[in-house]
């Protein structure tokens, strides 16, 4: 039985790093299921051993793919926080988040595709998704609970469900389906107004 271990060293951790950038590039070309590991240490330049040693099988590299992914989306949608007025939002603060929002679907647009298409069917994906998607509803609770005594909605928790739902929505649209040739910019714009004035008493 083959244990698989966490890199400690510079060099392993840097033979790792190859072997998910090779994943990502392939999945994006052949899809995930139409790529083996056999194709992912080929692309690497590493060996076979060396896949196994870190990766059980290809679906543990993809979770793990997955949630270094989520991690990367999740922190450029939300970096720069301490810059905004978290405790009195203003629309420029939701627009500038949102645009992070659109900017972090450019990270990887095709896994994202298919990874987000296959929440459906895969337990697992499915748990990874969900566990996120908690983290980005609370951190939507957080920031209206920072302006609680502006706010003209009294459920702070559905509210947030409701901003990232529609957040998601327009985003997919956007980014996966098409919007129409509508600029991006306006769709944000118009976003914002919407957040704005569904939380946010004058």
């Amino acid at each position: 039985m083959t244990i698989v271990r966490a890199p400690q060293q510079k060099r392993s951790i840097r033979t790792k790093t190859q072997i998910m950038k090779a994943a990502f590039r392939l999945f994006a070309r052949k899809g995930i299921h139409g790529t083996n590991s056999k194709e992912i240490v080929k692309a690497a330049g590493v060996s076979i051993g060396s896949f196994y040693s870190y990766f059980k099988d290809k679906k543990a590299l993809l979770l793990e793919m997955l949630e270094d992914y989520l991690n990367r989306h999740y922190s450029m949608i939300w970096q720069h926080l301490d810059h905004l007025s978290i405790h009195q939002l203003r629309k420029e603060d939701i627009q500038a988040i949102l645009t992070n929002v659109f900017q972090a679907y450019d990270i990887s647009p095709e896994f994202h595709r298919q990874t987000h298409a296959l929440r459906y069917s895969d337990p697992d994906i499915h748990r990874i998704y969900d566990k996120e998607r908690e983290r980005e509803v609370a951190q939507v609770g957080y920031l209206l609970e920072n302006n609680k005594n502006r706010l003209r909605i009294r459920d702070i928790t559905a509210a947030a469900v409701v901003i990232h739902n529609a957040v998601e929505n327009v985003a997919h649209t956007a980014k996966f389906i098409g919007s129409h040739k509508i600029d991006e910019a306006r769709l944000i714009n118009e976003l914002a107004d919407m957040i704005y004035y569904f939380v946010l008493a004058e």
